[in-house]
C-alpha cells in the first residue's frame, strides 16, 4: 500500500510539471558531472567534494566588486580571461551596481553570466557591513549566521544483510547481517562571522552502521572545525579538520581536479590553499591545525600538521594492503578495519605573488605507524611501501592579458619525477587554444596528490593535451579537445606497456534567456589484455558516448530539460550499447514559498560496462550521481517548503523499476525485488 501510494503521488506530480524547465547554479555541477561520467576523471569522493566545495559559495556569494583574481578563479566555469575582463570593466567603469552589468562585459557569453549571478553579489565596497566589523563577542553573537541541517534517508524495502538469520548460521557466516540499523542519517551545524571566523561540526551515520546500540557508542563520523580568516596578517587558521591544496596538486591535494572539458575554460588556480572541510567524506580530510601567514607583500607561509586514525586492511603479518576509504562500518568484518592505523603528517609551503607572476614551493612528510604492502602482483610493484614518503614540488604560474602559463614540478624521496604544465593562449574575444603536458614517473609517490590525469592516481602517465574553444557563429560556441597517454609500466588488466587517447566535441547553442541545447559526442581508446588471442596481448577498448540536452526556460517558475544519453562499446570484436533518455522538471511558483523538482529516466543498456550516469537534484549538500544499467525506468521528485522563517523542510522521493530482473545487488545488498523505493527528509535551520 505504501509503494503505490509513492508511486501515485510521484506520477501525479510529474504529470502535473511536464510543462516546466529552469536553470540554475547546479546546472554548472551537472555539466562537470556529465563530462567526467568516468571513475578514472573523478571518483565518487571528488564529485562529493565538488557539490559540497559549489553549494558552499552558492550559500556565502563573493561581492564581486572586492573580489581578488584568487578568489573567482574558485569557480569553475571561468577562465583568466573572464577574470581579468571582470576586473578591467571595475577598475574603468567603478562598482557594479547589479550583477545585471555583467552583460556589458563582452567577454562574458550568456551562460556564463547566468551561472555568474548565483555566486557572487554586487554590494559597493564602501557600503559598511558585518564584514567590516571588528572580532568581538558582542559582534559575532549580533552579526554571525548559523544554520543547522539535519537529514534522514529511509528504504521502502529491506536488503539482505536486514534479514533474520540464525545465531547457528551467524556464527559461521558473521558478515552477512548487517550490526546496525537501515536507515542513513547526519547532522551538520555551520557558524560563520563576515569573513573573519566560522566553526562547523558533522557526524553522520551510514545505514546499516549501529547507533547507541551494542556498545557502539553514537555516530560512526564526527568532523569538528575553527576558522580565523583575514585577521591583520594572519590569512588562514584552522583547528580541527581541513583540507589542503598547492600548486597544481602535484605534491598536495585533498580537494577536487578538473576534468579535461573543464580544463578548457578553468583558471587551474580555484581552491588553492587551506580549506575547511564541512563534508561527510571521511578520507578527504586532515585532522590538526594549519595556518597560513602574510609574511610580507606578496609573501604568504603555510605550516600544517595532522595526526589522525585511519581504516585500512592488514595483512596476516599486519602490514596495511590497502587504505579503506568509503568509510562504511556494518559487519564485523568492516568494523574491524575502523581506526586500525595511524597517520602523521606535516609540512609547508612558501608562496610569492608579484603582479601576474605566483610561484609556490611546498613540501609533505607523510609517517604510518605501520608498513605499506600492497602485494606482489607485477603492476602493484611501484605501488607505495614502506611508512615514510617525502615529496616536494616547486609550482608557477603567470597571468597576461594574452596568456597564461603555470605548471608544477615535484620529486619524491625516491628521485621520482612529476611535472604538469599548462598553456592556454587567448586567440581572440571568446577564443581560446589550451595546451597541457604532463609526466607521472611509474614509481613517483605523493599519497594525496589529486591532478589533470587519465588516471585517478598520479602515476605511471605521460600525456599531451590539446583543446580549443571558440564561437563558430551568432550564438553557437564549439568546445574541443584530444588527449593523448602512454603508461609505461603495467596496469591492472593491463599486463604492458600500453597507451589512451581520447577526443571530445561539443557544440552549445543559446539563442535566448530561455533555451539552449547542447550536443556532445566523446571517444575514449584504451589498450586492454586481450585474452581471447594470446599473440595480441593487447587490444583497443573503444568506448563511444553522445549526449543531447535542451534546457528551456518559457517562464521564470518554470524549467524543463530534455537528456539523451547514448554509449557504445568494442572490445575483442563484441559490441555493446546502451541509451537513456531522461526528463527533468523544476517548478518554483511565485505565490508559495516552494520549489518542486522532477526526474523521470528510462535507460536499456546491454551490461554494466555500458552503465550510464546521470545527475539527479535531490537534498541540499547530498551528492547524487547515481550509475543504471539493464533496463528499467527511474522516477524521483523533491520539494522543498519554506515553512516559515528560519526553517526549510526538504522531501525527496525515488523509485527504480528494473524489468530484466527479479532482485537488485547482490550479497548484503540484494533487494529480492525488481524495483526499489527511497525517501530522505531534510530539514534546514538557518539565521
Amino acid at each position: 500500500m505504501l509503494k503505490n501510494l509513492f508511486i501515485t503521488l510521484f506520477i501525479t506530480f510529474a504529470i502535473s510539471t511536464t510543462l516546466t524547465a529552469q536553470n540554475d547554479w547546479q546546472t554548472i555541477y551537472e555539466e562537470l558531472l556529465e563530462e567526467a561520467t568516468d571513475e578514472e576523471e573523478m571518483t565518487t569522493t571528488q564529485q562529493e567534494l565538488l557539490f559540497d566545495e559549489l553549494s558552499h559559495l552558492h550559500e556565502h556569494p563573493l561581492n564581486i566588486n572586492t573580489a581578488t583574481a584568487e578568489e573567482l578563479s574558485q569557480l569553475p566555469f571561468l577562465n583568466h580571461t573572464h577574470i581579468q575582463a571582470i576586473q578591467h570593466y571595475i577598475q574603468r567603469n567603478g562598482p557594479l551596481l547589479t550583477t545585471g552589468e555583467l552583460l556589458l562585459i563582452d567577454s562574458l557569453d550568456y551562460h556564463t553570466r547566468h551561472l555568474l549571478r548565483h555566486f557572487i553579489h554586487a554590494t559597493p565596497p564602501t557600503e559598511k557591513k558585518a564584514e567590516n566589523k571588528r572580532l568581538t563577542w558582542k559582534n559575532l553573537l549580533q552579526y554571525g549566521h548559523h544554520e543547522a541541517i539535519s537529514r534522514i534517508s529511509l528504504p521502502l524495502y529491506k536488503k539482505a544483510g536486514y534479514q533474520h538469520y540464525s545465531d547457528k548460521i551467524l556464527a559461521k557466516y558473521p558478515n552477512r547481517k548487517y550490526l546496525g540499523e537501515p536507515f542513513y542519517h547526519n547532522l551538520r551545524y555551520q557558524y560563520h562571522f563576515a569573513d573573519k571566523l566560522s566553526a562547523g561540526l558533522v557526524v553522520e551515520k551510514d545505514a546499516g552502521e549501529p547507533l547507541f546500540k551494542g556498545g557502539f557508542n553514537g555516530y560512526d563520523y564526527i568532523s569538528m572545525h575553527l576558522m580565523l580568516t583575514n585577521i591583520g596578517r594572519l590569512k588562514t587558521l584552522v583547528v580541527g579538520d581541513y583540507r589542503l591544496h598547492f600548486g597544481q596538486g602535484i605534491v598536495m591535494n585533498t580537494g577536487f581536479n578538473m576534468g579535461k572539458t573543464a580544463t578548457l575554460s578553468s583558471i587551474g588556480w580555484g581552491g588553492r590553499g587551506i580549506k575547511r572541510h564541512l563534508s561527510v567524506s571521511e578520507h578527504t580530510a586532515f585532522r590538526g591545525a594549519a595556518a597560513t601567514f602574510n609574511l610580507w607583500n606578496g609573501i604568504e607561509a603555510t605550516a600544517f600538521f595532522s595526526h589522525r586514525t585511519m581504516d585500512a586492511t592488514l595483512d596476516k603479518n599486519l602490514l596495511i594492503t590497502s587504505l579503506k576509504t568509503d568509510g562504511l562500518h556494518r559487519t564485523p568484518l568492516e568494523y574491524s578495519k575502523h581506526g586500525n592505523i595511524r597517520n602523521t603528517l606535516y609540512g609547508g609551503n612558501l608562496t610569492i605573488h608579484h603582479r601576474g607572476f605566483h610561484g609556490g614551493l611546498t613540501a609533505v612528510h607523510n609517517f604510518f605507524n605501520r608498513p605499506l604492502n600492497p602485494g606482489e602482483q607485477l603492476y602493484k610493484r611501484y605501488y607505495p611501501r614502506g611508512k615514510r614518503f617525502t615529496t616536494v614540488g616547486l609550482d608557477y604560474m603567470y597571468l597576461h592579458p594574452r596568456f597564461h602559463l603555470s605548471g608544477e614540478t615535484a620529486i619524491d624521496q625516491g628521485g621520482a619525477l612529476a611535472t604538469m604544465n599548462k598553456l592556454q593562449v587567448k586567440l581572440a574575444d571568446r577564443q581560446t587554444i589550451t595546451l597541457v603536458q604532463r609526466y607521472y614517473a611509474h614509481h613517483y609517490t605523493a599519497l594525496w596528490a589529486n591532478s589533470f590525469s587519465e588516471n585517478s592516481i598520479l602515476r605511471n602517465e605521460s600525456g599531451i593535451y590539446l583543446g580549443f574553444d571558440t564561437p563558430l557563429w551568432k550564438h553557437f560556441q564549439l568546445s574541443t579537445y584530444v588527449d593523448f597517454c602512454h603508461f609505461p609500466w603495467l596496469k591492472y588488466l593491463v599486463s604492458n606497456s600500453s597507451y589512451a587517447g581520447e577526443g571530445m566535441v561539443r557544440i552549445a547553442y543559446t539563442p535566448n534567456e530561455n533555451h539552449r541545447a547542447t550536443l556532445r559526442y566523446r571517444i575514449k581508446l584504451k589498450e586492454r589484455d586481450n585474452t581471447h588471442h594470446p599473440a595480441r596481448p593487447l587490444c583497443l577498448h573503444i568506448q563511444h558516448r553522445l549526449l543531447a540536452q535542451h534546457d528551456y526556460t518559457p517562464t521564470p517558475q518554470v524549467t524543463w530539460s530534455t537528456l539523451i544519453n547514448a554509449i557504445r562499446l568494442h572490445f575483442t570484436g563484441k559490441t555493446h550499447q546502451g541509451a537513456m533518455l531522461t526528463q527533468r522538471i523544476t517548478w518554483q511558483p511565485s505565490t508559495l514559498p516552494l520549489k518542486l523538482y522532477g526526474n523521470l529516466s528510462y535507460f536499456h543498456t546491454d551490461n554494466y560496462d555500458t552503465r550510464i550516469s546521470v545527475y539527479e537534484r535531490a537534498l541540499l549538500h547530498t551528492f547524487s550521481f547515481p550509475s543504471y544499467y539493464g533496463h528499467g525506468l527511474h522516477l524521483s521528485t523533491t520539494c522543498q517548503w519554506s515553512i516559515s522563517s528560519p526553517f526549510t523542510l526538504l522531501v525527496h522521493l525515488s523509485h527504480t523499476h528494473y524489468y530484466d530482473r527479479s532482485t537488485i545487488g547482490s550479497g548484503t545488498e540484494q533487494i529480492n525485488q525488481p524495483h526499489r523505493e527511497d525517501i530522505g527528509i531534510q530539514l534546514r535551520w538557518k539565521i
